[in-house]
């Protein structure tokens, strides 16, 4: 039944143009992937950048206009991406931190996308036929789960809906015999596209190849025509690399040391692995790390890298007169270079979401192999029908691959584990280890945790948030020495952050060195005097040691920076107990439960009858 099922399919890739509906099988497509993508809505909103949209800026959960400007004028996870950002802002506004809506958000993002490369395409060529095969591979392809099932590569999706819409109008400014309202409509579409993502500096190039596609004849106007479009992409690329932590990645280098040869083999692998991957979609992960040095050598798939882009060379040499072929190659290796690491950050080599659109124009030669094949009455007889079933098989398997690999998004743990199982262990991944440990930890897994801050430091021992993460774990269970010496290490490799110090002053206070805890207080509030859990413990030695009205200041000052902080409440109910205040006392009793603090019961029990 499923070979019957298959060859009807098959038919329907088959038959001629005229008697294909396009429209409708597109549709189809669009609401198969619909269907294959549901299974991401539920998934959770991962503690690996996710949250950090929402936990490090504050405007992301405060939308205003003036949160508004701010994140047009903000750097977000080492990207300027505002656009983005600010639908992350709309989801929480609306809908608080559900994740349906926000999933929901990227998969229609990606249904319109494929209507959009369906659109394009057909507009480009006047094919429907070549169209439908690029849609259809666009939808389902499974290195695009990422793209879509991620909510922090939503950027992915989002320029590309807009660089789709600037190339219609680009297509629309050829087929009016150049109307210049077409190229301004490009424009405005290709800055919308930049305010996404900054990988949208790529398409005055990509305009170029399509004047290429169409036999357009160089001249002055050709070339002048693009210098506004080259323009935004300058100012748009020295926004992206105006930020601090870019530069630090620039020039911090690598975490593993590379030379000149190192650097050209893994060029070569970047760009064949996503050839690789195109053909064989299997054992995809949201993180691919730089390749340990074993031996002074690379693994060996890097050094065969170079073979196989020279077999893909030579074949566009075969072809270098078909313009179809050659415009499809050029999409393909004009946007994913942007992507190609000529100059090596600290993270990762490549990623699935990347090849987005790029593959749109290894798709694109697909198509054009199919038309061919349609078109050529002795080669239909001989292959259309294997290659229609050929197609409709992936189009299966895909499916089952998108279902499946959604299901790498659903918690942390899955996500952080699929990445630490499928990478070597170099110093990248302590972050999966310690995103994981703080997985274990706030699930109350205190052996796991510790286990994973261990391992982070194993493959990067001089990773002060491992010291500060492992630290907090001892912490949990009042493994005082062992806590303090994390911190610290924590301090030696990080010696401004504040929170090391804050855990320091909490320690000593429990182990009753209030000079100690003292110290460690105030030279956390030097480092960081809004960190309001500070206050809160400095108060505490300063209540301990019977210097209440210092104690009574530092709550003030906790509660100022931090209205709804119920154990600076409590603590601040208990001093106005112990100096004779007792209408305040229950006042700060009731906010202290007001704002979580079940146990202040028995105390608003005796004080406030």
């Amino acid at each position: 039944m499923a070979k019957k099922a298959t060859q009807q399919a098959a038919k329907q890739l088959t038959d001629t143009p005229k008697e294909t509906n396009y429209n409708l099988l597109v549709w189809i497509i669009i609401a198969i992937t619909g269907v294959v993508y549901s299974g991401c809505l539920n998934n959770a909103i991962l503690n690996f950048d996710d949250l950090e949209y929402y936990n490090m800026y504050p405007e992301v959960i405060n939308l205003s206009l003036a949160s508004v400007k701010k994140i047009f004028t903000s750097y977000y996870l080492i990207m300027y991406q505002p656009l983005p950002v600010l639908t992350f802002a709309i989801n929480y506004a609306t809908t608080g931190m559900d994740p349906v809506p926000i999933h929901l958000m990227n998969v229609v993002m990606h249904l319109i996308n494929i209507w959009l490369v369906f659109k394009f395409i057909s507009e480009l060529t006047e094919k429907k036929n070549i169209a439908l095969i690029v849609a259809f591979l666009f939808a389902l392809h499974p290195m695009n789960v990422e793209a879509v099932s991620w909510m922090s590569a939503r950027s992915s999706s989002m320029y590309v809906l807009f660089y789709l819409l600037a190339l219609r109008s680009y297509v629309r400014y050829h087929k009016t015999n150049f109307q210049t309202k077409h190229l301004i409509i490009a424009a405005l579409y290709f800055i919308v596209s930049l305010f996404s993502k900054a990988q949208a500096v790529t398409l005055p190039v990509l305009l170029f190849a399509i004047d290429y596609y169409y036999s357009r004849k160089l001249n002055a106007k050709l070339v002048l025509e693009k210098i506004p479009f080259f323009a935004l992409s300058v100012v748009f690329g020295l926004i992206t690399v105006m930020d601090s932590d870019t530069q630090g990645n620039l020039k911090d280098g690598m975490l593993i040391s590379y030379n000149a040869i190192d650097l050209f083999f893994m060029v070569c692998y970047s760009f064949a692995f996503y050839f690789v991957k195109l053909i064989l979609p299997a054992n995809l992960c949201g993180i691919y790390v730089y390749p340990p040095k074993t031996g002074g050598s690379l693994p060996w798939e890097y050094y065969a890298s170079p073979l196989l882009l020279l077999g893909i060379l030579f074949l566009l040499y075969r072809f270098r007169k078909n313009r179809a072929v050659i415009f499809g190659a050029a999409l393909f290796f004009i946007t994913i270079s942007i992507n190609i690491q000529l100059i090596p950050s600290r993270l990762f080599i490549t990623t699935d979401r990347y090849a987005y659109f790029p593959y749109v124009g290894l798709f694109f030669i697909v198509g054009y192999i199919y038309n061919q094949l349609q078109q050529n009455e002795a080669l239909a007889k001989k292959y259309l029908q294997t290659f229609g079933i050929v197609l409709v098989a992936a189009g299966l398997v895909y499916c089952y691959a998108i279902w499946e690999r959604n299901k790498t998004w659903n918690n942390d743990y899955i996500f952080l584990t699929d990445i630490i199982e499928k990478n070597e262990p170099v110093p990248y991944i302590s972050r999966a280890y310690g995103n994981r440990g703080n997985y274990f930890l706030n699930n109350g897994m205190i052996n796991e945790a510790i286990a994973d801050f261990t391992s982070a430091l194993k493959v990067k021992p001089d990773d002060g948030q491992s010291y500060y993460n492992r630290a907090i774990t001892y912490v949990k269970v009042s493994r005082w020495q062992e806590a303090l010496a994390d911190l610290d290490s924590s301090i030696k490799y990080n010696p401004k952050f504040a929170l090391s110090y804050s855990n320091i002053a909490f320690i000593r206070y429990n182990l009753k060195d209030y000079n100690g805890a003292l110290e460690a207080a105030n030279k956390c509030i030097t480092i960081n005097p809004q960190l309001p859990e500070v206050y809160n413990i400095r108060a505490a030695v300063y209540f301990s040691i019977n210097n209440l009205p210092a104690a009574e200041k530092d709550l003030d000052k906790a509660l100022s920076l931090k209205k709804d902080f119920s154990d600076a409440y409590k603590n601040r109910g208990i001093l106005y107990m112990n100096t004779n205040r007792k209408a305040q006392a229950c006042s700060d009793f009731q906010n202290a439960k007001l704002y979580g603090d079940q146990t202040v019961d028995g105390l608003i029990n005796t004080t406030c009858k």
